[in-house]
């Protein structure tokens, strides 16, 4: 047989034996048989677990159950117990409870719109600022403070209040002691010996005096500041220590009580310098009597010079006539004196004697500045001596007109709203044209301030008296100053 023959018939009989054995199952006919059964498997679970899940999670949970055993989530870690914070908590709840309950109160003055519009500036007052108590909770009272009485509104104001405060302290104990490191805290209040001014002051919306920076801690003080203050609801703190009105605009009236039983009413004039007038603060009968007491006194008026003109004649700036009248001539000038201290909320021992005045035809006395400035008066040691090198000066002026001009005569401060120093310092030649004139009117008085709230000196107090050009022109002032001074005796 040849070679050809016999490979066809071995393979023939390869395939005849292929075809004669049992047919083996293919590897994708096993995935299929795998795939089905596990269906049934899962297929029953879940038939077992639906009614179970629906009963747990609602009908519409999401089903989140896997087959298999149970997950079991790993051992919660607990946090470690932190023994001091717990304890310092509970010695904190202790405190609290060992308070004082505050008992609700009716204040004197509410902090809504209508009361602080009696006080709110649209730019700030440096020194001047005002405080709100109320109540939070039976423990705790609020501290709110508007800062340099800048009137700042809300976001979202209410008819209640529209101002936003600057600051707001809670507090839950009250003494003196506390209270004040709450004012340093909120306001960061230089302090008294570090600075060459008077320590600050409260002061009631009237002007009263309450507490000052150098207030012993006592338990009438603690007193003071757990009950009075809240019951007024609102006060004021100064920061040079004494009393200065909220001018708030110009235009704006404020009527207060004097302590002889009278009213006055105070209008804003100027905010920079502050300039207050009053009209019938004298009577017709009190302008007589000063000049009456006055007139045989009268000599042609001196000036304190300062370094740069020493030499010059005190007519070089002055022209009228001028005397001093001490109050103890009579008790209707005490009365005076005593009706002027309770006009700017500071005492009578502040005052100097009542200087007045006449000026004829043509007669003035240039702008000037009623303070003493301690960089001008370095070669006087007896102006440095009294005003202690700036710590205690001249804070206002309360300026009295005796008599109706006809023509002239009228009162000049030509910085008023922040102007700039004039050219010409003589009013006979410019230094009247411009800024705020104010014309004599008998009885009628004028506050000027030459100090600031922050008990700084304000340059922009310059002021003058025009000349006289019809008529003669009586007035006297009252210097007071920012520290009790030896000129008048109670």
């Amino acid at each position: 047989m040849g070679a050809k023959t016999k490979k066809a018939a071995k393979k023939s009989k390869a395939e005849a034996a292929a075809a004669a054995a049992p047919a083996k199952p293919g590897i994708d006919s096993t995935v299929s048989v795998i795939v089905a059964v596990w269906a049934i498997i899962l297929g029953s679970v879940a038939l077992i677990k639906l009614p179970e899940f629906f009963q747990r999670n609602g009908e519409f949970g999401t089903f989140e159950e896997t087959v298999g055993p149970p997950k079991t989530s790993p051992p919660l870690q607990q946090t470690p117990r932190n023994v001091e914070a717990e304890e310092r908590a509970l010695q904190q709840k202790k405190i609290r409870e060992s308070l004082p309950i505050f008992e609700p109160i009716d204040t004197d003055y509410s902090c809504n719109s209508e009361t602080l519009l009696q006080f709110m500036h649209a730019d700030d007052v440096p020194g001047m600022h005002l405080f709100c108590v109320e109540q939070k909770d039976e423990r705790t009272r609020t501290l709110s403070v508007y800062k340099n009485l800048k009137g700042k509104l809300k976001k979202d104001p209410t008819p209640e209040n529209k101002f936003s405060a600057s600051h707001i302290a809670e507090m839950e104990v009250w003494t003196w002691e506390s209270f004040h490191m709450a004012l340093n805290a909120t306001l960061t209040l230089p302090l008294m010996e570090e600075t060459q001014r008077q320590g600050w002051a409260l002061f009631t919306p009237t002007g009263d005096r309450i507490l000052s920076e150098d207030t012993e801690q006592t338990a009438e003080n603690d007193k003071v500041v757990v009950e009075t203050l809240p019951k007024l609801g609102m006060f004021l703190l100064m920061e040079g220590g004494q009393w200065v009105w909220p001018g708030v605009h110009r235009g704006f009236k404020r009527t207060i009580a004097l302590d002889d039983n009278n009213n006055a009413t105070l209008e804003t004039l100027s905010l920079e310098p502050l300039v207050l007038s009053v009209e019938g603060f004298l009577t017709v009968e009190e302008c007589d009597l000063i000049q009456e007491k006055a007139a045989p006194k009268m000599k042609y008026s001196s000036v304190t010079l300062m370094d740069k003109d020493k030499g010059r004649p005190s007519s070089d700036f002055r022209t009228s006539q001028s005397t001093f009248l001490n109050s103890r001539g009579g008790p209707e000038l005490k009365a005076i004196d005593d009706r002027t201290a309770s006009l700017v909320r500071i005492p009578r021992m502040h005052q100097e004697y009542a200087q007045v005045l006449k000026y004829e035809k043509d007669e003035k006395y240039d702008t000037h500045l009623d303070y003493f400035d301690p960089a001008m008066y370095q070669n006087d040691a007896r102006t440095l001596q009294t005003i202690q090198n700036g710590r205690r000066n001249r804070m206002a002026t309360v300026f009295w007109y005796l008599t109706d001009v006809e023509e002239g005569g009228e009162t000049v401060f030509p910085r008023s709203g922040g102007k700039p120093h004039p050219e010409e310092n003589n009013v006979s030649y410019g230094g009247c044209d411009d800024g705020l004139k104010v014309k004599p009117q008998r009885g009628k008085v004028i506050i000027f301030y030459s100090m600031t709230a922050d008990g700084v000196v304000d340059p922009f107090s310059l002021h003058g008296a025009c000349p006289v050009k019809q008529g003669t022109k009586w007035a006297a002032n009252k210097w007071i100053w920012n520290e009790a001074m030896n000129y008048l005796k109670e």
